[in-house]
This record gives structure tokens, C-alpha cells and sequence, in this order.
């Protein structure tokens, strides 16, 4: 059976989290948990390419990206913000049409776990190809695989 892997803003590791855990986490932490160390967290899953990241910006809610595919959740929204997180010190900026809710986020997440994919009912897109100043024009330095705002090939 496959280990899941946690790793926190903070580089704290956490092998096999339980549902428990990732109800604390994303339900129950609160906005400074996420300002500590990178602020960036993910779940991984020994024997897959694919993990999920993710990050919490107040009032927006959750960022969870798919990566090495940089797919996140989408919902057409008319007015949107562009939020600016900081990545590796530097500035990324998403759509707040990304962002999704605690309860949503824990459902993902969860399902991620338990599954070993992605959940399909989710609508995932491409961030880069969301129309939006998104300023992936430049590469973005920082060195730690985390990183996600480079540019990536192709």
C-alpha cells in the first residue's frame, strides 16, 4: 500500500495522515498556521508523479494546485481579485476564481488520499492558460521544488 506524505509550511513531515489530521488542518487551522515558513503545504503519495499543493490566502480560501500539471479548480466568476501569494520570497498571482472554500478543499484533499487521483468532479484547468494577468512572464527563482511560479516547458 502506497504511504501518503504530508509536508507543512514549515517543513514538518507527517507519513500516513489520517482524515483527523486533515480535518485540523484544513478546517480547523487558523490564517497564521499558513503565514509560517513557505506557507505552501502538500500531499504527496509514494509511487506518484502527481501531488497536491496547496496554500490558504484569508479572505480567498485555498489554492490547490495539481502538480507536476499545474491544474487548479476553476468556477467562472464575473469580477474576480488577482491575489498575490509569495512563493520562494517572490510574488505569484492567481485568479481568486481558484480559490476554493475549507469545506471543498478538505473534500479534495481527502479524496486524494483515499483514492490515489485526482477527484473528477472537479473542474481542473490549466493556470497558465486562465486569462488574467498572471505575470508568469519571467522566471521566478527560489530554488525549492515548491516552487510554482516558474515557467515551465511547453
Amino acid at each position: 500500500m502506497s504511504s501518503v506524505i504530508y509536508h507543512g509550511p514549515i517543513d514538518e513531515r507527517t507519513v500516513t495522515p489520517d482524515d483527523e489530521f486533515l480535518k485540523e488542518i484544513i478546517l480547523r487551522s487558523s490564517p497564521d498556521y499558513w503565514l509560517r515558513g513557505s506557507g505552501d503545504s502538500c500531499l504527496e503519495i509514494d509511487g506518484m508523479d502527481e501531488r497536491m499543493i496547496f496554500f490558504y490566502d484569508e479572505p480567498f480560501g485555498f489554492l490547490i494546485l495539481r502538480h507536476p500539471d499545474y491544474l487548479v479548480p476553476y468556477r467562472e466568476c464575473g469580477d474576480f481579485e488577482v491575489v498575490e501569494h509569495r512563493v520562494g520570497g517572490e510574488p505569484m498571482r492567481i485568479s481568486s476564481c481558484c480559490y476554493v472554500g475549507r469545506a471543498e478543499a478538505y473534500e479534495i484533499l481527502l479524496y486524494f488520499t483515499r483514492e490515489k487521483e485526482a477527484p473528477p468532479h472537479v473542474n481542473w484547468v490549466d493556470l497558465y492558460e486562465i486569462d488574467f494577468d498572471h505575470g508568469f512572464k519571467t522566471v521566478i527563482g527560489g530554488g525549492n521544488e515548491f516552487n510554482l511560479g516558474m515557467e515551465r516547458d511547453g
